[in-house]
C-alpha cells in the first residue's frame, strides 16, 4: 500500500463516532492504552450507521470509511518504528496470523481502494491498496507521536529483536513515566504563574 495525502480537516462526526481513549501519560505500572486501526473505504450509500466521511488532499476529495476496522492493535505481532519526513513517526507492523489473513483478503478484493489508519481515534495516514499483501507486513508512513510509539514498545517486540522485548518494555515504561512527570511539572508551573482572576 502506498501513502495517500490527507487534508487536516475531518468531519466532527468521524471523531464522535470513532474516538477512543488516547494515550494516558500516567506514571502507572500498567502501560497506557493505544489503538491502531485500519479502516476500509466504503460508500455513502451504506449509511451513517456503517460509514463516516473524511477529507483527502491532492486531489481534494471526500471519501467514506467503514466504522468497523479491517484490523486493529490486537492483530499486531511486532513493530519497527522509524522517523518520517513530516517530523512525525512512522511504523512498520508485522501482523499475527489472524491479521495477516484479514489484510490479505482485503488487499485481494479492494485493489486501488483507500484505507485510513486511525491512531487513538484520529486519522493519521491514508493508504491506497496497490498490491496484494500476503506476508502480513504493513507500513504506516507517518502520523505517530513519540509517546504513542513508546506505548507500542511496551506491548510489542521490535522486529528482529524479539528476544530483547522485556528490556525494551522496561525502557519504554520508564520513558513514559519520565514524560508524565515532566508534563505534570510543566502544568503545575504554568498554573502557579497564571495571573489571579481580576475582580469586577
Amino acid at each position: 500500500m502506498r501513502p495517500y495525502p490527507l487534508a487536516m480537516r475531518i468531519a466532527h462526526f468521524l471523531f464522535l463516532s470513532l474516538l477512543v481513549p488516547g494515550v494516558v501519560l500516567a506514571a502507572e505500572k500498567k502501560a497506557p492504552l493505544i489503538t491502531v486501526r485500519i479502516h476500509a473505504e466504503g460508500s455513502e450509500r451504506e449509511g451513517p450507521s456503517f460509514v463516516a466521511p473524511i477529507d483527502l488532499a491532492f486531489p481534494a476529495k471526500r471519501i467514506f470509511i467503514r466504522k468497523v476496522p479491517i484490523i486493529g492493535e490486537k492483530d499486531i505481532a511486532a513493530i519497527l518504528p522509524f522517523s518520517s519526513a513530516d517530523g512525525s513517526l512512522g511504523c512498520t507492523l508485522r501482523l499475527d496470523a489472524n491479521g495477516t489473513q484479514k489484510i490479505e483478503e482485503h488487499t485481494t478484493t479492494a485493489r486501488d481502494a483507500i484505507v485510513a489508519v486511525l491512531i487513538n481515534g484520529r486519522i493519521a495516514s491514508a493508504l491506497r491498496v496497490d498490491r496484494r499483501i500476503t506476508d502480513g507486513i504493513i507500513t504506516i508512513p507517518s502520523g505517530f507521536l513519540p509517546e504513542e510509539i513508546l506505548v507500542l514498545q511496551t506491548k510489542h517486540p521490535t522486529m528482529g529483536k524479539e528476544k530483547e522485548f522485556e528490556s525494551q518494555k522496561k525502557q519504554a515504561l520508564a520513558s513514559l513515566s519520565k514524560a508524565a512527570s515532566a508534563k505534570k511539572k510543566t502544568e503545575k508551573k504554568t498554573k502557579t504563574q497564571a495571573p489571579p482572576p481580576s475582580e469586577s
